[in-house]
């Protein structure tokens, strides 16, 4: 016969562990033993962090219906927290199971949810609904304590449903993620149309100042939805009218970048929700691109890169089997032994669109050399490069050139 539950006992355990430097697995594992349930731990965006049950650690169509079933109890826990403003764990009787589900704080901000469920196949006479929640308030307090020792977690207050919906719009990892139907309700309350995607990358990378970042942008702009990994900072602006990208969203983006040292890639204002995977590509590829090309400027703007974009796209099935591949590699040969400049300013000059004037302000050249210049470039690729046809081929050609280096 098991021995009565008590409670002085899992307080015990706890702060055993975390003397003695122990881990969410170890407690999670110990506490499940002890008190006969089944307990899961999950992080901001509803990813497992640590299970008592191995069959959580399913592959994802195995367990689908568990998780379903997870991220349903996280859901009902935040819409009621939202109504009655709960500090301590929630209990959910379902059939012949009870759940406690809670959160895990950690300076301030909610982190992840401990869930705690008694046995499927009998009630779990030594465990109280009382007590279940009594039990996973500790666990959840020690929890969030690992959590800050070990830096686990990346700490900024934009909310708690926030956050989430941000880590289901950016982590590449889950394809469910909220978009499950205890969730969706949420989810479309909050996103509103117009969006703007933004990537923020650090020049030198230091986490406060990143934490301090992602602060400054939901202070700013409240209707945000923050994720930060692995130094880069994804942010969704959404309920953006059409004027307000550049008198309101542009100042933000470019006095943080100028005060905490980023560089960042920034979207157009778009309406479908369906496109934030394919903005969120498009902008990571321009500040990636705009950081090799053009790193003086901090800003890079998705319409500004859009054809190197997509010709970085196409790169791998094209290869080298572009226009007048030959003949711009003899170009390149030319100013190689002669000491000349003709590719760039061929580069430029198609950049530019074919305009002598602004293309030789930015090379700060005379027009005269300029126009001498491009005479040469067309007897040497033997071809009118100010052909509307040709001008277009040989500006994505000399891209994808560009891009394979």
């Amino acid at each position: 016969m098991r021995e009565k539950f008590d409670i002085n006992v899992c307080y015990k355990k706890v702060f055993e562990m975390l003397g003695n430097e122990g881990t969410i697995e170890k407690m999670v594992c110990d506490i499940a033993a002890y008190t006969d349930t089944r307990i899961v731990v999950v992080d901001i965006g509803g990813k497992i962090l640590s299970s008592s049950d191995e069959n959580w650690d399913m592959e994802p169509s195995v367990c689908k219906k568990q998780s379903e079933t997870l991220l349903g109890l996280i859901a009902h826990y935040i819409e009621t927290q939202k109504e009655e403003a709960l500090e301590a764990s929630l209990l959910i009787e379902e059939e012949e199971q009870k759940s406690a589900v809670n959160r895990i704080v950690v300076k301030g901000n909610t982190e992840g949810f401990s869930i705690m469920k008694t046995s499927a196949d009998e009630e779990n006479e030594r465990l109280t609904g009382q007590s279940l929640c009594q039990v996973n308030d500790i666990l959840c307090q020690a929890l969030g304590l690992l959590m800050e020792r070990y830096g686990q977690r990346i700490y900024y207050h934009a909310s708690t449903l926030r956050r989430m919906i941000a880590r289901s719009l950016f982590e590449e990892e889950g394809e469910d993620g909220l978009k499950i139907r205890e969730i969706r309700s949420m989810y479309d309350t909050y996103v509103l149309p117009g969006f703007i995607v933004a990537v923020l990358e650090m020049g030198d990378y230091n986490m406060i100042r990143l934490q301090k970042t992602a602060n400054s942008i939901a202070d700013e702009y409240s209707d945000s939805f923050i994720y930060i990994k692995e130094g880069r900072i994804y942010v969704l602006f959404s309920g953006v009218h059409a004027n307000e990208a550049e008198k309101r969203i542009a100042p933000v983006l470019e006095g943080i970048c100028g005060t905490y040292d980023f560089f960042c890639g920034v979207s157009e204002v778009f309406e479908d929700i369906g496109l934030v995977e394919k903005k969120h590509f498009m902008v990571t590829r321009a500040l990636e691109i705009g950081q090799a090309s053009d790193p003086e400027r901090r800003i890079y703007r998705e319409y500004d890169y859009y054809i190197q974009i997509v010709c970085s796209c196409a790169l791998p099935y094209i290869g080298k089997a572009r226009y007048l591949e030959r003949e711009l590699n003899e170009l390149k040969r030319e100013d190689q032994m002669k000491g000349t400049c003709f590719y760039n300013t061929l580069r430029e000059y198609l950049l530019n669109g074919n305009n002598v004037s602004m293309t030789s302000k930015k090379l700060f050249i005379h027009r005269n050399t300029m126009i001498y210049r491009l005479g040469k470039i067309n007897e040497i690729l033997g071809v009118d490069i100010n052909a509307p046809a040709v001008s277009h081929r040989l500006l994505l050609s000399i891209i994808l050139q560009d891009e394979e280096k």
